[in-house]
């Protein structure tokens, strides 16, 4: 293989990548960069508590975890004003056609390792 088709593959490689991060709850919640489809994990004190999708923007479904109850449909019961600065989030971005396959990739490998994911509602 030629340098220019080494170079070309990296390239290539790079950019199939799908953008991920991380940062505490409020935010994300704030972050204008996250109103595009991805899948996330939420963490409680450093213990992944939940692998999640969201479809319609990783930003609105932060925000909505942030809010609490004050907030939209999808807030989790378990986070509240005394808590939520102990909540952090790690993402990733991805098409909204591939959300649910990646969130079940992750989910399925969080459970291979052992964890609980006590705030997942699924299976």
């Amino acid at each position: 293989m030629g340098f220019f088709d080494t170079v070309g593959k990296m390239i290539k490689t790079a950019s199939s990548m799908s953008p991920a991060g991380s940062s505490s709850l409020r935010s994300a919640a704030q972050n204008p960069d996250l109103n595009c489809p991805g899948v996330y994990k939420v963490f409680y004190s450093g213990q992944l508590m939940k692998v999640g999708k969201a479809e319609d923007g990783l930003r609105k479904r932060f925000s909505d975890y942030y809010r609490g109850k004050a907030g939209g449909t999808a807030y989790l019961k378990y986070i509240d004003e005394s808590n939520r600065g102990q909540v952090s989030v790690q993402w990733r971005k991805c098409e909204r056609n591939q959300c649910r396959q990646l969130e079940t990739r992750m989910y399925d490998e969080a459970k291979a390792a052992g964890e609980k994911l006590p705030w997942s509602n699924r299976r």
